[in-house]
């Protein structure tokens, strides 16, 4: 195990030190193409290991089975809508803050800097180098979270209890409640979007925060999904998995190569 997690430790440094080398390269050249497709070829990689690992390969990443299910089994909520709306909800509650964030700045003046995360990766290099270890890490992420998925032994759907029936009832007030959080937000998001290249940066380090601080009271909780839970229940149908794949692909390509 400690093995493990110092070739673990090792890769990381490793890939982290590739990002920042790898973000000088200018976007748009042979050279930033070439960055993107060596990043991507990493991930590929990593992706095959976790496969050749869940199918019991010798040289394999073996990926540990984990309850990584959403709603989770065998905690008081069987399943329903309600519960999986209340669970998800602070992660969509911050796509909506991320995806207004991204139209507002897009909708800026020609003499304004736009303050979408492409545009500063394209001012900053560190940040770019961030960025591109974010969206590696990812990619390995969704590798492994639906390697933990398919480990683990499918359970049935038991009937709703009492207890479901009054989580059922209330998520549409916490849908509605984060609705609402969402639409006083957005106005704010609207003055803050200026001509200052910092508040853009403070903004997508703050999404980070947020996110990680999520993952954790998931982790600490159990009534909110995790990041590796919230990437096996939407990428549950084929269709959604090609679509996330493709997504990711093309945000490397559009922040690292076009």
């Amino acid at each position: 195990m400690a093995l493990r997690r110092g070739i673990a430790g090792l890769l990381a440094v490793l890939v982290l030190a590739w990002c920042g080398w790898a973000s000088g390269f200018r976007v748009g050249t042979r050279a930033g193409q070439s960055a993107w497709f060596v990043s991507l070829s990493v991930v590929l990689v990593a992706a095959l290991a976790v496969y050749l690992g869940r199918s019991g390969h010798r040289f394999g990443w073996h990926i540990e089975p984990a309850p990584l299910s959403w709603p989770r089994p065998g905690q008081g909520g069987r399943g329903g809508a309600g519960r999986t709306l209340a669970g998800t909800a602070p992660w969509l509650a911050l796509a909506v803050v991320v995806l207004a964030w991204e139209i507002l700045g897009i909708d800026t003046g020609t003499h304004e800097p736009h303050l979408t995360i492409s545009a500063l990766s394209l001012a900053f290099r560190p940040m770019r180098a961030a960025i591109m270890a974010v969206w590696m890490a990812v990619g390995v992420c969704f590798a492994v979270a639906r390697a933990r998925a398919s480990a683990n032994p499918p359970h049935r759907q038991s009937r709703w209890g009492p207890g479901d029936a009054s989580r059922a009832a209330s998520a549409p007030g916490i849908a509605l409640g984060a609705g609402g959080l969402v639409r006083q937000f957005v106005p704010l998001l609207a003055l803050l979007e200026g001509r200052s290249r910092a508040v853009g940066v403070a903004f997508w380090l703050g999404v980070v925060v947020c996110a990680a601080g999520v993952d954790l009271v998931a982790r600490r909780s159990g009534r909110v999904a995790s990041f590796g839970e919230l990437l096996c229940f939407i990428s549950r149908p084929v269709a959604a998995r090609i679509f996330l794949v493709v997504a990711w692909t093309y945000a490397g390509w559009h922040l690292f190569a076009h």
